[in-house]
C-alpha cells in the first residue's frame, strides 16, 4: 500500500496559542480522503472551529496544552488500493 508521511510545522515544541499545520503526504495516486487520528486509542480527529482540514493538511488554531498528543493520519479512496498505510505517529508538544 502506498506510505503516507505527516509533517508537523513549525517544529515541536509548539506554544500556547500558535497556530500548527499538520500536512498528510501519500507518495502515489490521488484522490486521497485524509483521516486524522489523535491519541493512542486511534480516535479519529473531529473538526471544529479550532481544527479544520483543507486537503491534505489539519490545521489546529490556538495550540493548547489538550492539543498535545501523538498524531498520524492515512489516506482513503474509492478505487484500488482503497487505503494507505498509516503514517508514523508523529508527537506534538505544547509548551
Amino acid at each position: 500500500l502506498p506510505t503516507s508521511t505527516l509533517t508537523v510545522t513549525p517544529d515541536n515544541p509548539v506554544f500556547t496559542g500558535e497556530t500548527v499545520n499538520l500536512t498528510c503526504v501519500i507518495e502515489s495516486y490521488s484522490d486521497w480522503r485524509y483521516e486524522w487520528y489523535k491519541g493512542t486509542d486511534s480516535v479519529m480527529l473531529q473538526t471544529s472551529d479550532r481544527c479544520t482540514v483543507n486537503k491534505n493538511t489539519l490545521t489546529i488554531r490556538g495550540a493548547t496544552e489538550s492539543d498535545q498528543d501523538q498524531y498520524w493520519c492515512r489516506g482513503q479512496r474509492d478505487e484500488r488500493p482503497k487505503s494507505s498505510q498509516s503514517s508514523s505517529k508523529v508527537s506534538l508538544t505544547v509548551t
